[in-house]
């Protein structure tokens, strides 16, 4: 099917996104430029009763209704357990397992999430030489007792605002999950406010 098949390309981008991971002193920013959100723990869309469950089962998160799962194992990074695209194929939702080596996980015991949020975006700065984008600050966030931290950025040749939470499991995995406008059928992807409301609402299902 053409479309799939395009999906799947998409996502080679994002393996070219995934790549080794520096951080950057210019990059750290201070505690006063953190904003804490705290969202309500009930979705503010309707979701669906299908859900995805990571290889180890230490978190799983819904669905919106009539989103669907595609299989891009084949041409994603190996960090990528699950992706997830609206009917008309302008929103794709991808789920990661987060590979930190020992040498970098000092920065998150140093820095807690924050850490991870950065160690998660210049993963991006560093395949893509710098195109990618940061927009706005990263922000932590808790619903419930559900701990995240958040960035927005852009990718090369877009306009389109993408977001990502990440978050650290009750067994110290690292997980990453993102919500990245498409262009698969030349269908625009919905207002960055509609974007936010089914990222946030699909954060409010994340278990882990």
């Amino acid at each position: 099917m053409i479309v799939i098949k395009k999906v799947k390309l998409f996502f080679l981008f994002l393996m070219f996104l995934s790549g080794c991971i520096i951080v950057k002193k210019d990059n750290i920013q201070d505690d006063s430029e953190i904003i804490n959100i705290q969202l309500s723990p009930k979705p503010t869309i309707e979701m669906s009763d299908e859900y995805i469950r990571s290889k180890k089962g230490d978190m799983i998160a819904f669905l919106p209704k009539d989103w669907f799962l595609v299989d891009v194992s084949k041409n994603s990074s190996p960090e990528i357990f699950a992706v997830a695209v609206n009917p008309d194929y302008s929103l794709s939702l991808v789920f990661s397992n987060l590979r930190i080596t020992e040498a970098k996980s000092s920065v998150i015991k140093k820095e807690g999430l924050l850490g991870l949020a950065r160690l998660s975006f210049d993963k991006r700065v560093q395949k893509t030489g710098g195109s990618v984008k940061q927009v706005g600050k990263y922000n932590l966030i808790s619903i419930g007792p559900q701990l995240f931290a958040e960035y927005q950025f852009t990718a090369p040749g877009s306009a389109n605002i993408s977001k990502t939470a990440v978050f650290i499991s009750s067994i110290d995995e690292y997980y990453e999950f993102s919500i990245v406008p498409m262009n698969i059928r030349n269908n625009q992807p919905p207002g960055f406010s509609k974007v936010n409301e089914i990222f946030n609402s699909v954060l409010a299902t994340i278990q882990y």
